[in-house]
């Protein structure tokens, strides 16, 4: 008589849940992701800019070697899902205002392993001859990939379709239901669906479930502004990120610009600031052909005060796993495979604890 199959719920079909469910999946186990939403990455995942690097970080913490490992991490992901190759591309150059704070940027860069080069002005310019201003250095970091995360999760969710996870949309996570400290199923717009393991991977709506349990994880939503824009050329090679903008162009030929969003002004909304945006591409590059806002949208996304992701289950109810944390489209694949290891076969996760010595997760030494 064959063993009963494990039934693993996944709610939210973000990032992380996707690679939860491609790197769960097998003949062993019972797959069931559940979104709310009618496709994946519906939510924050959707709004990211796409962008797979460790410059971002802060060389010597804790999230910065996590972050590493991710990064080389993704070849691998890559060589399993070749696919990816179709809407990725590598290489960031970046700068800032004055010379000599690139010049700190690149020896900061370096000392922390990361596989970058300083560039002058002529071969900036033979990298992106529609850059119209050129800075006279930049931080050429050639390992980076900038990445569709809506068919990045796209891909991810029906590799693990193909290896038998079932996948619910249109389906909206009411509760979490427990008996005697112990996770029982998911009461969702459909009914009950019964599971004694539940991962937690819904990005925001991963706090608010955990609330509803009793379970304060201590979540802060940090928002960023995505603007899309359509343009019938290429013209950007590579991410760029100097002190006006943070932008990339996508094989499809859209353009993606990352904005920090602390509107002073209530009267100012995603849209005007995508509309005013059009003025500083159009002094900063020779735009082949004219560009048109497509969409300025509002991701909020889930951070921690220790800038740590939360991986792993919950003590307070059993067979309750939590994943999640920022930034998921850097992270979620590598940590994906460790929580895996952890769900299926007890392998904890080795990953950082705060500088105080206690677990993100558990607040326990």
């Amino acid at each position: 008589m064959p063993l009963q199959k494990r039934r693993i719920i996944i709610i939210g079909a973000g990032i992380f849940g996707t690679a939860m469910a491609y790197h769960l999946a097998s003949p062993q186990t019972d797959v069931v992701l559940v979104e709310s939403g009618p496709n994946p990455a519906c939510g924050v995942t959707g709004r990211a800019f796409g962008w797979i690097n460790t410059v971002h970080g802060v060389p010597g913490s804790d999230s910065h070697v996590l972050w590493q490992k991710a990064v080389q991490d993704y070849p691998a992901l890559i060589h399993d899902l070749p696919e990816i190759s179709g809407f990725s591309r590598r290489g960031s150059l970046l700068w800032h205002a004055l010379a000599q704070e690139t010049e700190d940027l690149f020896a900061t860069r370096q000392h922390a392993g990361e596989t970058v080069e300083l560039v002058d002005r002529v071969t900036i310019s033979r990298l992106e001859p529609q850059l119209r201003h050129a800075p006279q250095i930049a931080v050429f970091s050639t390992e980076d990939i900038a990445i569709d995360p809506i068919r990045l999760a796209g891909t991810l969710l029906d590799a693990a379709r193909s290896r038998g996870a079932t996948v619910r949309f249109g389906e909206t996570v009411s509760s979490i239901e427990t008996v005697n400290g112990q996770i029982s199923g998911i009461r969702t717009s459909s009914g009950l669906i019964e599971t004694d393991c539940v991962l937690l991977a819904a990005g925001p709506g991963t706090d608010l479930l955990a609330k509803q349990l009793g379970i304060e994880i201590g979540m802060v939503l940090s928002p960023a502004l995505l603007l899309r824009y359509a343009c019938d050329t290429p013209f950007i090679r590579h991410i760029l990120d100097g002190p006006r903008v943070e932008v990339r162009q996508s094989l499809d030929k859209t353009v993606f610009v990352a904005e920090s969003w602390h509107p002073d002004n209530p009267d100012e909304t995603p849209m005007i600031v995508g509309k005013r945006f059009l003025s500083v591409l159009t002094e900063e590059f020779d735009l082949p052909s004219p560009l048109s806002l497509i969409s300025a949208d509002i991701g909020h996304r889930p951070t921690f005060e220790d800038k740590l992701p939360r991986l792993g289950f919950v003590p307070e109810v059993q067979g309750l796993y939590l994943a999640t944390g920022h930034p998921g489209l850097i992270l979620a694949p590598y940590l994906a495979r460790l929580a895996a290891r952890d769900i299926l076969h007890g392998e904890v996760p080795a990953i950082p604890k705060r500088a105080n010595g206690t677990d993100p997760l558990t607040n326990k030494i």
